[in-house]
């Protein structure tokens, strides 16, 4: 039986001959070792400067190396799709001779290209954020987690914007994706190992196909809407470094086209699942916060736990075809813990901000749906997102976005959002003033109507700390239109806040002084009066 697993012979020669090239011409001193990075589908060959990437010529199911034409177009692939993200990276596609030397692309005929690489800039492995994460201890400096996710999420925001939408059938969706990748529940059972991984594996596979057929409408719907497209593919913390100061996002999928022709959110769905499985939830939500700020793709939270699922069995996957492969994997059991931790989330809930514009009600809400696990949606954000009811006749623009029909009309877009994100079973947070006692009923009133815990976080601060929040604004181009006027009457109707909350309206709530340090709201135990009410 022919072994589609391992490479052949012939290219672990050229391998070999491209490692002796390079360590005589591109290392000082010529002859030092020349460092190989081996994953399930491609070697790295490293010199100080550069970086060499071969196409693996095995046959894995989900991917056919095994040609020479199918090699050498997914190394054009490759440069095609990461020059997106990575420019600066992606330098060309080499040819290799029958001895594994590089000449540029197209010198050797055609008969004497043997083999194809990927010839990048070298960056520190080390740099890749998935080592970055793995190296923090106490002792050593830390990384600025929260600015890198928000720049890595810029990026990936940038490029689904500009990705080429695919509406055609056979891309998108989860049936999709398996065809793409040869998965059936007999394939997923033979990777198990031993009975008691195989029944874990049974309850995750049942559990996916009960939710695609749940879902598969919603996913169709998306892929007519635009939501499909060639997007990244493989979006885990290993394929994102740190390069000359910047958050790059390398090494797509080139070798699958239905492998990358995906769902918005599912391309999404491996970063946060990748940061879950890691510990790092603060950071998973916060990209997920970030991301639907910026997009307004609310709709594709129904959807996020599956593909999320769907990743993490992804990685088992991989963990145990590297056990297959004869080399040393992590343990391919930790994935399936995700896959069950994803599948089990704690049930919806709703908070609702409370305070004046200024009191810093969207900084404290940052910290709590890291700590909490929520979707948090922003009056500021989803205000320039509702179509105007009001004539911008007024005074200043900023008296039509505050006129009563138009905050009528805002605070029912964040309803409608909420309802959404509850029924797909999210926690969720309204980041808003809710100063109007009919907005707070209304919004309170959905939550029991779909049987959601609900909750109120009154954020309140002395009216001179709340005017110099204001006058910053100005200069740092925050989203928030409120100015000195919207403050001033604020405060003249009422005064904090705080008197304005119904007895059982405060029985609900917990009371945040906004002087206090933002470190002290990001520990879990400072929201116990919360916690009380809409679980911890």
């Amino acid at each position: 039986m022919t072994d589609t697993l391992h490479p052949p012979p012939e290219q672990l020669r050229r391998l070999a001959g491209l490692r002796a090239w390079l360590a005589a011409h591109e290392v000082v001193p010529a002859g030092a070792p020349v460092e190989l990075i081996e994953t399930h589908i491609s070697w790295v060959l490293l010199t100080p400067s550069h970086a060499y990437k071969l196409k693996k010529a095995v046959d894995l199911g989900f991917i056919d190396q095994r040609s020479l034409a199918a090699r050498r177009h997914a190394c054009e692939e490759e440069l095609r799709l990461n020059r997106r993200t990575a420019p600066a990276l992606y330098l060309g596609v080499v040819d290799l001779d029958a001895e594994g030397v590089p000449h540029p692309a197209g010198t050797l005929g055609p008969s004497a290209a043997q083999d194809h690489a990927v010839m990048m800039r070298r960056f520190d492995p080390a740099q890749t954020l998935d080592r970055l994460i793995e190296a923090q201890t106490p002792q050593t400096p830390q990384p600025d987690w929260p600015a890198l996710v928000d720049a890595l999420v810029d990026q990936i925001v940038a490029l689904h914007a500009q990705a080429q939408r695919v509406h055609a059938p056979g891309f998108g969706l989860m049936a999709d994706l398996h065809a793409a990748t040869g998965e059936a529940p007999v394939q997923w059972l033979a990777l198990a190992e031993g009975d008691a991984q195989r029944a874990r594996l049974q309850g995750i596979v049942a559990w996916l196909q009960d939710r695609e057929a749940a879902l598969d409408t919603l996913c169709r719907q998306r892929r007519e809407a635009g939501f499909v497209r060639e997007l990244h593919g493989d979006l885990h913390l290993g394929n994102v470094c740190l390069f000359e100061g910047r958050v790059t996002v390398f090494d797509g999928i080139d070798f699958n086209a239905g492998l990358r022709s995906l769902d918005v959110m599912n391309d999404l769905a491996f970063l946060l699942m990748d940061l879950r499985a890691r510990g790092a939830d603060a950071l998973a939500w916060r990209a997920l916060s970030r991301y639907l700020d910026a997009t307004g793709d609310h709709g594709g939270l129904p959807i996020l736990p599956m593909c999320m699922v769907w990743r993490a069995l992804v990685r088992f996957k991989v963990a145990r075809l590297q056990d297959l492969q004869g080399r040393q994997g992590r343990d391919a059991s930790r994935w399936l813990a995700v896959c069950e931790r994803l599948m089990h989330p704690p049930p919806a809930a709703l908070v609702l901000m409370h305070g004046l514009s200024g009191c810093g009600k969207t900084a404290l809400s940052q910290a709590l749906l890291g700590v909490w696990g929520a979707v948090r949606l922003r009056s500021d954000v989803e205000r320039s997102r509702t179509p105007p009811v009001v004539a911008p006749a007024c005074a200043t623009p900023s008296d039509a976005r505050y006129a009563a029909a138009q905050v009528d009309a805002v605070y029912a877009h964040l309803r409608s959002l909420a309802e959404d994100a509850l029924r797909a079973g999210q926690r969720v947070i309204l980041d808003a003033t809710f100063l109007d006692a009919a907005q707070r009923q209304a919004a309170i009133a959905l939550a029991e109507r779909l049987g959601c815990p609900w909750g109120i976080v009154h954020v309140q601060a002395p009216l001179a700390l709340l005017r110099e929040r204001i006058a910053a604004r100005r200069t740092r181009g925050d989203a928030s239109e409120a100015d000195e006027a919207v403050l001033a009457g604020q405060w003249a109707r009422h005064g904090d806040g705080w008197a304005d909350l119904g007895a059982t309206e405060q029985a609900h709530t917990q009371r945040c002084d906004a002087t206090l340090p933002l470190a002290h709201w990001q520990r879990p135990e400072a929201w116990s009066d919360l916690w009380a009410v809409v679980g911890p």
